[in-house]
């Protein structure tokens, strides 16, 4: 009789009875009943692939041109990640400049003309709103996962979490494209977070060239991590000039598994993308010529806060850790709102669709009705010209002759987000404190609600222009109103502007190295270090950070760092999914056939026949290439027969293009085939690694994490399988579901 709630297998795939106290234990809960992970979202091996077949292959002598040729083709597709991403970088911001300049120009000639204040207002809401639809359009009607930053999907993938599309060709199309119209649209948005989504497609697509043109170990899904982690570093260094920034973002943010190789490939291609977009803008710029460098990156804060002095005082350094906390309360504040309002807008708007888009041309009407409502109710309408690599004291809209030293900080906004900040750590002249105020309280609102719009848009901007701000305008109550003439403004902007984003995104040592090589001031490294492991501390009480939050709502299975509390107390025995289905060594195909049609699962253990001992570990991928090439590599065998020759080769690394689809390879069966038989010993993991059911459930999670598993079988101590875990397993296991 079939063990509980068993589905019927034929002969050759079986599912053993879990022994306990000599009863049978009925199956534990499947991780869908409590939570339920977007559809398509499968877990990444990252183990090594250690079959008889592969090491007999990597025993092969190689000459070593072979070796060094390989070498050097790996190390320049790393460059070529990074020549590309500096390319889009540039090209994203070229045509930001080119789209804010139509907008800018347009309103200039209504003002010019007389125009009332309510038709400029309603021309500029028609301009943004049509840059925002097209935005959406790129989300709501062709690829979903462009929207956002992009960062949480990169992090998945890199922890081991497969997103559909994530890595694709249309994914990043759609958000470099779609960033363009997002930032031109006057949304409170920028488009770092993209860069670093765009730069992580563009590693997964160089190693994808790799395995199709080159050797055949390129194959491999960690070659593809590794690339996409030299990516995402390469979309930081381009996007601020900070290479260094860039390889501890993708160490702090991404990347789960990091070695010296690593880091010498992020270092390289971060290096080469920050060049790249160095030269392209210095020389388009004008101001120099061709082949000049001078300061990198898309957003960078200039050479100095503040000309005359950029000194601070030992007792600044307490005001500092105390922004850094009011940081951490305001991002708390604002990851706690928006996680209210994408809770409503899954329930309400959907990933795609009409509402989506919809509702992202109503958020864009209302910002952009606001941002340029105040400098036209003032009556400060003044229409700068719009470069943002030159200096940027045009913020003010004061028209030239109107000044009376205090400027009117209308200019802030309507100005692009990055030169705000610019004129907030760089002014010398006072900023109005009530407009200070009512900015921050605006942008405060408008940047939780965009953030989770179907619009590809970052947070780096909003975060940092948010605590600029506030930033400044607590550096001027000091310098102003309590007679603090050594506090410089400028310098509370920087520190207010790493409080803020710390405490929204708690990012801590790759945001300070990257405000730091932003501004060039490394004497104030200290002090925005200081600022923002405060930020986090205090943030961390309340909230998680807002990338891990939306990755928990969208019920990703992501394995933290370190494992839960109750991970030490638990066994794994209480946590595995017990009466797997399990193969023999020998298999009849169309026993494996129904196997594959009848189950979902993706790791099969195979099993000594009799015994039930673990042998190995088959990937469903591999039982498939297995089907689709077995007959014409010459795998398959008459049942019962002694092996006489060697088994047939079969290509079972991971190809680049994927593994084959179940019906493909049912296709390329004949009659005549399922009949057969078929040895997975040559082909199946022989060292996959097990663990006994009597180990604590930490055991298990750092075993997991730490390799990079899909599957980890549970055994006793006789070898016998009992169970499997996955990765959603280990994060239910300590909630008792």
């Amino acid at each position: 009789m079939a063990p509980p709630h068993a589905v019927l297998l034929p002969e050759g795939a079986v599912r053993p009875r879990a022994e306990r106290g000599g009863e049978a234990t009925a199956p534990r809960s499947p991780f869908s009943r409590t939570q339920r992970a977007p559809a398509g979202v499968e877990s990444i091996d990252f183990d090594l692939h250690e079959s008889e077949q592969v090491l007999s292959e990597a025993a092969a002598p190689a000459g070593s041109r072979r070796r060094l040729a390989v070498l050097a083709a790996r190390w320049c597709l790393v460059a070529l990640v990074g020549l590309c991403t500096g390319l889009t970088a540039s090209l994203i911001d070229a045509l930001i400049l080119k789209l804010v300049s139509v907008r800018y120009s347009a309103l200039r000639a209504l003002l010019h003309a007389g125009a009332s204040p309510t038709a400029v207002i309603l021309v500029h809401v028609f301009l943004c709103t049509g840059f925002a639809a097209v935005a959406a359009a790129l989300v709501c009607f062709v690829e979903p996962l462009a929207a956002g930053s992009g960062i949480p999907e990169v992090k998945c993938r890199l922890n081991g979490v497969d997103l559909p599309n994530v890595v694709e060709p249309r994914t990043y199309v759609a958000k470099a494209l779609g960033v363009l119209f997002s930032v031109a649209a006057h949304l409170p948005c920028g488009k770092e977070g993209p860069m670093i989504h765009s730069g992580a497609v563009l590693g997964a697509l160089a190693s994808r060239l790799g395995a199709r043109f080159g050797p055949r170990q390129w194959n491999a899904v960690i070659e593809e991590r590794d690339f996409i982690a030299a990516g995402a570093a390469a979309g930081v260094a381009g996007a601020f000039g900070a290479p260094l920034g860039g390889i501890l973002f993708a160490l702090e943010e991404g990347a789960s598994f990091w070695s010296a190789e690593v880091l010498l490939r992020a270092f390289l291609c971060a290096s080469v993308s920050a060049l790249t977009l160095n030269f392209l803008l210095v020389g388009s710029s004008g101001v120099l010529s061709w082949g000049s460098l001078g300061s990198l990156g898309v957003l960078t804060f200039g050479s100095s806060l503040e000309d005359d002095n950029t000194s601070y005082r030992i007792w600044e350094l307490p005001i500092f850790v105390a922004m850094g906390c009011v940081g951490g309360l305001l991002g708390a504040l604002f990851n706690w709102l928006n996680t209210r309002l994408t809770l409503w807008r899954m329930r309400h708007v959907g990933p795609r669709g009409r509402r989506r888009f919809l509702e992202a041309l109503l958020v864009t009407a209302a910002a952009a009705a606001a941002f340029f409502a105040v400098p036209l109710w003032t009556h400060s309408c003044f229409v700068p010209s719009v470069d943002s690599h030159r200096d940027c004291s045009w913020i003010s809209c004061e028209p030239p002759g109107r000044g009376s030293g205090v400027t009117s900080a209308v200019g802030l906004f309507i100005a692009p987000g990055e030169d705000s900040i610019k004129a907030l750590l760089h002014d010398h002249v006072a900023f109005d404190c009530g407009l200070l105020a009512g900015l921050a309280a605006l942008y405060f609102c408008l940047a939780c609600w965009t953030y989770g719009l179907g619009v590809p848009s970052g947070l780096f901007v909003p975060g940092l222009l948010l605590g600029s701000v506030l930033g400044r305008l607590w550096g001027q109550f000091l310098h102003d109103a309590l007679g603090f003439s050594v506090i410089l403004p400028g310098s509370y902007a920087l520190i207010g502007a790493a409080a803020s984003l710390a405490g929204t995104a708690r990012i801590t040592i790759s945001l300070a190295v990257i405000l730091v090589e932003a501004t060039g001031n490394t004497q104030w490294s200290l002090p925005v270090l200081f600022t923002v492991l405060a930020a986090r501390c205090v943030g961390d009480l309340f909230t998680e950070g807002i990338y891990d939050i939306h990755i928990g709502l969208k019920n990703v299975p992501l394995l933290p760092e370190a494992p839960d509390e109750d991970h030490r107390r638990l066994r794994v025995g209480d946590a595995m999914a017990r009466q797997p289905v399990v193969l023999e060594q020998r298999v009849l195909v169309r026993h494996l056939v129904a196997v594959l049609e009848q189950t979902p699962h993706n790791g099969f253990p195979v099993v000594e026949p009799g015994t039930g001992r673990l042998l190995g570990l088959a990937q469903r991928g591999l039982l498939q290439m297995l089907l689709w090439r077995g007959s014409a590599c010459g795998a398959f065998r008459e049942p019962g027969a002694a092996a006489t020759a060697p088994a047939g080769r079969v290509p079972c690394g991971a190809p680049a293009v994927g593994w084959p689809p179940l019906d493909e390879a049912l296709r390329a069966l004949t009659p005549a085939d399922l009949r057969l038989e078929l040895d997975l010993g040559p082909y199946m993991d022989g060292w996959a690694p097990a663990v006994q059911e009597g180990a604590t459930l930490r055991r298990a999670y750092t075993l997991f994490r730490g390799l990079g598993l899909r599957h980890l079988p549970v055994v006793r101590r006789d070898g016998c399988v009992l169970g499997v875990i996955t990765r959603k397993d280990l994060l239910l296991a300590p909630h008792g579901t």
